[in-house]
């Protein structure tokens, strides 16, 4: 999801938290009849992305971040690794696309079923400790790699969910200002919503949605006067300028594919052939 988005859909969670709006419609959509009154509409009257490029800083998080990954059957492969099979000549062992896998609470203990779930074609696989059976599934969590009891079919896909220790979190900050228009069918409401909006996103007077580094308010219209064009809807306009960072969890860091390697080294007469593995 793109930062400008995720931070429209941010603050309409936030401000839809609070009593003081209850009732109201919030979110990036005008109100079409007048039964969708009252609204508060979120927009970006002007944004950007700081820094350079896209703006985007990377940091190393540990702990538990839940993935799932899909291979095809059929085409074993990565796109971006598609000379690398991640299944092996017997059907029965699958490389997946990230390592060091962990349980629920982030520790690395032995995985059991309510750390990994493992599909093929559909039909679950039961996680096992010792050698896998017909129907079950042993992993290998540091490397990331399934042990299947019996060989793989020729098509359909695995899908195996589970959760790894360390991975990539990239921020794309931007900034701009935010534009939030009340609509009501009475000024008195109109007026109540804006101050309710106002308080929400102030942090002196409570918590700010995460990420949203500073927001400070710059306009407050007057009430307009009825609109026949709208069931003689009354508005408010109010302007805030922001700064807020979009966090992005990728596993980019997590171990992944690691091809085999062929290493031969020669010193004098001898030749020596080393593999490199994960």
């Amino acid at each position: 999801m793109a930062a400008e988005t995720a931070f429209l859909d941010a603050l309409a969670t936030h401000l839809a938290a609070r009593p003081a709006l209850a009732g109201a419609r919030i979110g990036a959509a005008e109100p079409a009849v007048a039964g969708e009154l009252p609204a508060v509409v979120l927009s970006l009257a002007e944004v950007h992305r700081l820094g350079a490029g896209l703006g985007e800083r990377a940091s190393l998080i540990t702990g538990a971040l839940p993935v799932t990954s899909t291979v095809d059957l059929a085409n074993p492969v990565l796109p971006e690794e598609p000379t690398f099979r991640l299944l092996s000549t017997d059907r029965r062992t699958l490389v997946m696309p990230h390592g060091g896998w962990v349980k629920l609470d982030g520790s690395d203990l032995p995985l059991e079923a309510a750390d990994l779930q493992v599909s093929v074609a559909g039909a679950a696989r039961t996680v096992v400790k010792a050698a896998p059976g017909a129907n079950e599934v042993r992993p290998d969590a540091p490397i990331g790699t399934l042990l299947f009891g019996a060989a793989l079919p020729p098509a359909g896909h695995v899908v195996a969910t589970y959760r790894i220790g360390q991975w990539e979190r990239r921020l794309t900050p931007i900034a701009g200002m935010l534009h939030v228009d009340i609509r009501a069918a009475a000024a008195a409401d109109v007026q109540a919503f804006a101050g309710a909006v106002i308080d929400a996103l102030d942090k002196e007077l409570g918590t700010l949605p995460a990420g949203l580094r500073k927001i400070a308010l710059n306009r407050v219209s007057s009430i307009a006067v009825p609109d026949a064009a709208f069931a003689n809807a009354r508005g408010r306009g109010l302007d805030f300028a922001f700064e807020y960072e979009h966090p992005i969890d990728r596993p980019d860091s997590s171990g992944g594919v690691i091809l085999r390697i062929p290493v031969a080294m020669q010193t004098d007469a001898t030749t020596e052939t080393f593999e490199v593995v994960p």
